[in-house]
């Protein structure tokens, strides 16, 4: 992908549902292309869709997707419309896809983006993304947006249909895809808000880090019995050891070195592609 050579913004709709259940992925395919004809931003805008039955055609999908987005030139956002729990996602064949197997497959995606794969959950317990985080490897997404819980489909096709109507006026404000998100009853995680969550807890909020830890001792407790641990030491060592590894990998993860890059471009096309503003 050439930064300099931005042309528009490719949304992936990737549906995998059981045979009774509402076709939301394939709704919105037709009302995004109604949207974009509305707005007159049929040029700027496209939209693939597909279906997967099992993993096998789920990974080869996200195969073909890294293919185009390294060839094209058109920011990516990934579009899943499946069931959801809190390992991962559920698809038609009643495979689960794990948090670690979904970011690992999703990852070439956003290296190849230049950072800037944003993905959009549409499936019960999207929250559940941030329950997995290897700080060793690049941020799979720039961020991601999905509800809280379980949620009815209708609930679902409503949240994102004021989403995308609202998509592309929301992206001149700072922070667009937070507040576009929350407006639409959903929840958005940054890159960065994600890392912090794991490994900067104790100054972010310390309350729930001594909270966390509270719970470690008392499952060490019921599993190996009374401990001679020091709650305020454990905290302190737990605080140092994550201290070590934002210090160690978040820029990486975060894909810092990029942002001379963005920023770059940003003045070059004078703010042009505001999509380099979220």
């Amino acid at each position: 992908m050439d930064l300099e050579k931005i042309d528009g913004i490719k949304v992936f709709i990737i549906e995998s549902l059981h045979e009774n259940d509402k076709r939301t992925g394939e709704n919105l395919k037709d009302n995004l292309r109604q949207i974009w004809y509305d707005q007159g931003l049929l040029s700027y805008f496209t939209c693939q869709y597909n279906y997967v039955s099992n993993s096998e055609e789920l990974y080869c999908v996200f195969a073909e997707i890294g293919k185009q987005v390294s060839s094209n030139n058109r920011f990516p956002i990934i579009q899943i419309e499946c069931h959801g729990c809190l390992e991962g996602l559920e698809l038609e064949s009643y495979e689960k896809v794990c948090w670690e197997s979904l970011f690992d497959h999703l990852r070439p995606i956003n290296e190849s983006s230049c950072n800037f794969l944003f993905l959009n959950l549409s499936m019960c317990f999207g929250e559940a993304v941030i329950r997995y985080i290897d700080p060793t490897k690049r941020a799979p997404f720039r961020g991601v947006a999905g509800p809280i819980g379980k949620v009815f489909p209708e609930t679902l096709e409503k949240a994102w249909l004021y989403f995308y109507e609202h998509f592309y006026e929301s992206l001149k404000q700072d922070y667009a895809f937070s507040k576009l998100s929350l407006s639409s009853g959903l929840i958005y995680y940054s890159q960065d808000f994600i890392f912090d969550c794991y490994y900067d807890l104790a100054n972010k909020d310390p309350e729930m880090f001594e909270s966390l830890r509270k719970r470690e001792l008392y499952e060490l407790f019921l599993k190996e019995g009374p401990l001679a641990i020091d709650p305020k030491m454990h905290s302190l060592w737990i605080a140092e050891k994550q201290a070590l590894i934002k210090k160690k990998y978040r820029a990486y993860f975060c894909f810092d070195d990029l942002l001379q890059l963005h920023k770059e471009i940003y003045r070059k096309t004078n703010g042009s592609y505001i999509y380099l503003n979220v």
